[in-house]
């Protein structure tokens, strides 16, 4: 594998909750002239399969504990907003800075939980949550379309995250079905024959810092990128759901 074709689909319309996601990807596909192929790996941003799940919540439906209002007064934020934060943490684990880092309770380390404001309808009451079950979400699209095309295509949900020492956001894989996201090295040689000895890679991660790259972050309209040439099919197939290190595993914490 020495190249590979990254495709973000062009015009891809506005998602609305109970749409079949599934079928208006192949649509969009049908409208780019792209032809999905066996191997063919389909990006997708977490906030169109959240809209399609109708994981809306209007902040005026939200009543704030005592906790979330006594939050909310030291770092002069919307109570309702910190409701619903800690509605979908296991636990915060910083508010230095006025920046809430928590632990998700998927498991992800992320800020305000993953809670977006951005690219959804402009009620300024209404948030956008993470999808309930993001490896079920990817399972149900593979299968829909696989079953419709009759091809081998992989799923990756994505969603983008700060780093650890490290400024600006990133694409990184929310959950994946059909294809190799964690690759373990172990065992292997290198270019001068020396056995690797702790080396995993996170190909699922990797392909969707890739297809950030089209997707954007902003107002480019392109959730969904296809990729193309990506071959590692003599190494197992795992949810890149499972990338999450637990605490006591975690370098950072």
């Amino acid at each position: 594998m020495d190249n590979l074709l990254i495709q973000a689909l062009k015009e891809f319309p506005l998602i609305q909750p109970g749409d079949n996601l599934s079928s208006i990807i192949l649509e969009s596909c049908k409208h780019n002239k792209f032809i999905l192929e066996d191997d063919d790996i389909i990006v997708i941003a977490q906030k169109v399969v959240s809209k399609s799940e109708n994981r809306y919540k209007n902040l005026l439906e939200i009543k704030p504990s005592k906790q979330a209002t006594n939050l909310a007064l030291s770092l002069n934020r919307d109570p309702a907003f910190i409701q619903l934060i800690l509605n979908e943490s296991n636990e915060i684990i910083s508010t230095d800075k006025n920046v809430i880092i928590v632990e998700h309770k998927l498991g992800f380390i992320n800020i305000n939980a993953g809670i977006d404001r951005s690219n959804i309808p402009e009620n300024k009451n209404l948030v956008l949550l993470l999808p309930e079950d993001p490896s079920s979400s990817s399972q149900k699209i593979y299968e829909d379309i696989s079953s419709k095309i009759e091809k081998n295509i992989s799923v990756i949900i994505t969603d983008s995250m700060t780093r650890p020492y490290r400024s600006g956001v990133m694409n990184f894989a929310l959950a994946s079905t059909n294809i190799q996201s964690l690759i373990d090295l172990k065992g292997e040689k290198d270019i001068y024959g020396n056995i690797l000895q702790a080396t995993e890679i996170a190909i699922a991660d990797e392909l969707a810092a890739a297809s950030g790259l089209l997707m954007g972050q902003g107002n480019d309209g392109m959730p969904i990128v296809i990729i193309r040439g990506f071959d590692r099919k003599h190494y197992l197939k795992n949810d890149a759901f499972n990338l999450i290190v637990k605490k006591e595993d975690d370098l950072y914490r």
